[in-house]
């Protein structure tokens, strides 16, 4: 899977590139996402934290292989 996708529950364990305007933003691994895939929470290495991900922000999201 290497392209965007509207089902982020397919993405749950992976690690994926936040885009906008065709430039990364920021990677992370997808940890948890709702029943609805509006809202997803990404992971990062280290002291990074998670962040709260949500369809209306207008984020393109990739899997990284």
């Amino acid at each position: 899977m290497d392209e965007a996708t509207d089902d982020w529950h397919q993405l749950i364990g992976c690690w994926v590139e936040l885009r906008s305007g065709g430039s990364v933003v920021r990677t992370g691994e997808v940890e948890a996402v709702l029943a609805d895939s509006s809202v997803m929470w990404l992971k990062f290495n280290g002291n990074h934290g998670r962040q709260m991900v949500a369809k209306t922000d207008g984020y393109e999201v990739l899997p990284i292989r």
